[in-house]
């Protein structure tokens, strides 16, 4: 496996591509709900037939929630018992796209496809009844579909994103597979986050890893409250 030690940087262009590559960079829908902050991360393209491959070399200073129980307190997502979805507030977990492709009921479910590398160690990615929860991620951890033809990882269109983030040369995509669900503590501080992708680029034909990093910026208490009330009386004074 590439061993790669990365630094994540604000606000610069980190991103390492081949000429053909599907992959742009990280893009994140951040949303606050009640005391958590809800990060879901998506790998950026552009081609509707680009599809993930895994996500590799994962750097993190990051805290995460996880939810009590053995289904829910590592990294793999609790597909058996379909809890892990988008609209989860107090797990985090890893995902190759959404289970079936699409939506049920207003909600994505995460993929059961998804596979966690060896990097992610001791019982982090399969727990024990005695094991703690996985709140980090295990350095340079990384996780894959267990098959790439499956209509699971198929990209989905950003177009309206709540909060959206870019990490590098993710501010490109207009398209992104589900590749991961955070939920921290508000109060927290921001998350550095850093890894490389693989697509399965749909013109071309070629797969091809580029590496994106950047920070996913937390919300204090209530600031994206006051920000979608803000943009709500402008849009009534325009009216």
């Amino acid at each position: 496996m590439k061993t790669v030690a990365t630094i994540a940087l604000v606000g610069t262009a980190s991103l390492v591509a081949s000429a053909d590559a599907g992959f742009l960079g990280f893009v994140a829908s951040v949303r606050t709900v009640g005391a958590n902050t809800v990060i879901d991360v998506f790998a950026g393209v552009s081609n509707a037939s680009d599809k993930f491959l895994n996500v590799y070399n994962t750097v993190s200073n990051g805290v995460f929630i996880q939810k009590a129980g053995l289904a829910t307190k590592t990294w793999k997502p609790d597909t058996a018992g379909f809890t892990s979805t988008r609209n989860t507030l107090d797990d985090s977990f890893m995902t190759a796209g959404t289970f079936s492709g699409g939506q049920y009921g207003g909600e994505y479910y995460a993929s059961s496809n998804t596979n966690g590398d060896p990097n992610f160690t001791g019982s982090s990615w399969n727990a024990t009844p005695a094991s703690p929860a996985a709140t980090t991620i295990p350095n340079l951890a990384g996780w894959y579909t267990g098959d790439p033809t499956s209509v699971d990882n198929v990209s989905e269109s950003l177009l309206g994103l709540v909060n959206r983030q870019d990490l590098s040369g993710g501010a490109a995509a207009t398209r992104g597979i589900w590749c991961a669900h955070f939920v921290v503590a508000t109060a927290g501080g921001n998350i550095n986050f850093s890894a490389f992708t693989s697509i399965k680029d749909g013109v071309t034909g070629g797969t091809s890893q580029a590496q994106s990093s950047g920070t996913f910026f937390v919300p204090a208490p209530g600031a994206l409250a006051l920000v979608s009330l803000a943009g709500f009386a402008s849009r009534r004074r325009r009216a």
